[in-house]
């Protein structure tokens, strides 16, 4: 059994997957305070999540797999994508950025947004009403984008899993059992200080913005 994830990296995928329904449910239905709180919240995730791709454990790095385009279409003419990989396989790497960038682009839109009645995001106040309203516009697409590239990425590990390879358990448990050559190189670092940087960027974002939000 190889482990393959960091414990910080299994709370992010949790975390994430909850903040994310919450949004979903609380921006439906008109639960603004709740919806601003828990967008501040996954916010400082993100960046944390950010900074530990840089600094963090070795198959959480971002140089670990996001990989050149002539590396994902090699590996995908050799099939590599199909076999149990430490980490994120080269095609999973592309998938990663696009779900953190279409979150950034979500909560960045989120911070202007407003309801023409009560609610308004913190950064609403800054900008004429043709901005404000084009990132509204944009807030709302985005979304559909959003949960495209979730489903997708759930359909990818079914697909996965149906192959043998269970990246579903290794989310959970961080270990996979079916790679072979164990790596001797990876690093795993202790979860004590992203969790530390994450409560800590979550006080500040919160506290700024509830300072200019308006529910």
């Amino acid at each position: 059994m190889t482990r393959i994830w960091d414990n910080f990296t299994r709370i992010y995928h949790f975390s994430q997957l909850i903040l994310i329904g919450l949004l979903w449910y609380t921006g439906d239905n008109g639960m603004f305070e709740l919806h601003f709180a828990s967008a501040f919240v996954l916010l400082a995730l993100l960046v944390t999540r950010i900074l530990w791709g840089i600094f963090g454990s070795t198959t959480s790095k971002f140089s670990h797999f996001v990989k050149s385009p002539f590396h994902v279409l090699k590996a995908w003419k050799e099939n590599l994508i199909a076999k149990p990989a430490v980490g994120h396989n080269p095609v999973a790497g592309y998938m990663i950025i696009a779900l953190m960038l279409s979150m950034l682009v979500q909560l960045f839109t989120g911070l202007f947004s407003s309801d023409d009645v009560f609610s308004e995001g913190p950064l609403y106040v800054f900008v004429d009403e043709s901005f404000a309203s084009s990132m509204v516009s944009l807030h709302h697409s985005n979304f559909d984008i959003l949960l495209a590239l979730i489903s997708l990425h759930v359909l990818a590990g079914i697909l996965h899993l149906i192959r043998g390879d269970n990246v579903i358990k290794a989310i959970f448990t961080g270990f996979k059992n079916n790679i072979h050559e164990k790596p001797n190189s990876l690093v795993f670092k202790s979860a004590v200080l992203p969790i530390i940087i994450w409560l800590i960027i979550s006080v500040v974002i919160y506290q700024w913005g509830m300072a200019y939000a308006s529910y």
